[in-house]
């Protein structure tokens, strides 16, 4: 199809050819005519390319900001006109091609290239873009070709001293991070595929017409719940950044010493600790700031999951009122802990809440790992 180039040329011929043919000036017609003919023989000689099959081998699917990705295209042209094609990189500073290969009829090639991504985020590859223009650009034809593809880039993390717990785990037993098939009942819930059939509670079943099982905890295991606040704040994606590198640091270090942790972010979406911990680094990975994010639903949902020993609110400038928020946990967790970010004054907390305030990821690890935790 005609490029813009292509359009303003004909819309230009067309003119001149009416202002030629009214005024009977023929040299100005034939001038109009070439322009509009020029475009409609580009059109023509562009055609329509064919399919272009395509293979992507990313070196990996999770990185962290800084390294090195190294991706494979295994690239086959099944029409017998030679087209360029160029994948697509597509991250937190918009999409951007790779160089164009020249792929001739009927061939096949390999293509490398190496993308560095600089910040946590989620990196998209493809699809791989292929096509033809004429020298003069005046017309252009190119499709899109094979699947996209996910880099998860997680934030950047380091393990911390400890993490306070309410309650000591069990020295005679062993923390395997499992939620379910331990001793003591939780509650009722729907069955799903895989459940043990020994743990269906009949009888509300029966009056339910559905299937349900008893969930069972195990209360000796300490338990780890992370509340990320993914509203807007004060510095947008950055200061997101750094609160996803705490939460990282948080989780990271909770999953390390075998306790059971979930992460929630503000705006609903939430991992466990029962996929271990990658899971939950593509979580933040993917985490923006959004505008419909809650704090007091997400804290109301805090308080339908099974009871924990810990919970931490980690966000971008904390605010009294959060703060007064949060501290309405206190029955259902036996330690409370906020960590606000970049805030230019400090909050006040309730007593319930235990206030770490830093400038950035950084400077939290070392207050953090300062602060005498129990263990």
């Amino acid at each position: 199809m005609p490029t813009a180039r292509g359009l303003a040329v004909a819309g230009t011929g067309v003119l001149l050819l009416v202002l030629g043919v009214l005024s009977e000036y023929q040299e100005l017609a034939l001038l109009g005519g070439v322009a509009v003919a020029a475009v409609v023989l580009a059109v023509v000689a562009v055609g329509r390319p064919a399919a272009v099959a395509v293979e992507r081998s990313p070196s990996a699917v999770r990185t962290s900001p800084g390294a090195a990705v190294d991706v494979r295209l295994s690239l086959r042209n099944t029409g017998r006109r030679a087209v360029r094609a160029a994948d697509r990189v597509g991250g937190h500073r918009g999409e951007r091609p790779v160089r164009p290969q020249r792929l001739a009829g009927r061939a096949a090639a390999e293509v490398h290239y190496r993308f560095r991504p600089g910040r946590r985020g989620l990196v998209r590859l493809g699809p791989l873009r292929a096509g033809r223009s004429d020298p003069l650009g005046l017309a252009a034809a190119y499709r899109d070709h094979g699947d996209t593809d996910l880099v998860w880039v997680h934030p950047r993390w380091e393990p911390l001293g400890s993490v306070p717990v309410g309650r000591r785990a069990d020295p005679d037993g062993e923390a395997d991070g499992a939620p379910s098939g331990a001793l003591t009942f939780h509650t009722l819930r729907d069955h799903v595929p895989g459940d043990d059939l020994r743990h269906v509670h009949w009888r509300s079943s029966a009056r339910l017409d559905r299937l349900v099982v008893r969930e069972y905890i195990d209360v000796s295991q300490p338990r780890l719940h992370v509340i990320v606040d993914d509203r807007p704040a004060p510095g947008g994606e950055d200061a997101l950044d750094e609160v996803a590198s705490v939460a990282a640091s948080l989780v990271g270090t909770g999953v390390g010493a075998s306790m059971h942790c979930e992460l929630w972010l503000v705006s609903g979406r939430g991992r466990d600790s029962a996929g271990g911990l990658p899971p939950m680094l593509d979580l933040l990975a993917e985490a923006v700031p959004s505008p419909d994010a809650d704090l007091e639903g997400a804290l109301r949902l805090a308080r339908s999951r099974p009871a924990g020993d810990t919970a931490i609110l980690v966000g971008g400038a904390l605010g009294t009122a959060d703060l007064r928020s949060f501290g309405r946990l206190e029955h259902h967790y036996s330690s409370l802990v906020a960590i606000s970010l970049g805030a230019a004054e400090r909050p006040a907390a309730p007593p319930s809440v235990t206030l770490l305030c830093a400038g950035d990821a950084r400077g939290f690890a070392e207050r953090w790992n300062g602060a005498p935790w129990s263990r």
